[in-house]
């Protein structure tokens, strides 16, 4: 996938249809807001995401995940941004998946129990 020119990718019917799968609280577009997802830890390294999109679901999370694929436009997952590797940097042009509000493990599945 060719990284698009920033924003391209993200325009208002791509955040509407955000607004749509995920809620209107999970979608961030204030440039204000956006600041606090530019960077990780590791904060000489910075680009401001065109939206960010904090799903509450696992579901949600696939929603995004699949409307990406769609629109093709690129992402990237960021936990709650504490790392210093660079790791939740926003791609240009690409979604910012926030998942901080995805704070309990609901079960886990073994292939081999004990």
């Amino acid at each position: 996938m060719t990284c698009p020119e920033p924003g391209r990718g993200i325009d208002a019917s791509f955040v509407s249809e955000l607004r749509r799968l995920c809620g209107d609280d999970a979608v961030v577009t204030e440039p204000l807001e956006l600041l606090t997802y530019e960077c990780d830890g590791l904060p000489h390294l910075r680009y401001t995401p065109p939206a960010v999109v904090l799903p509450s679901s696992a579901e949600g999370v696939q929603a995004a995940v699949r409307l990406c694929h769609r629109r093709d436009v690129p992402f990237v997952a960021r936990g709650h941004g504490s790392g210093l590797s660079g790791g939740a940097l926003p791609i240009p042009g690409g979604l910012v998946i926030g998942l901080a509000r995805l704070n309990r493990v609901l079960g886990a599945s073994r292939s081999n129990p004990a």
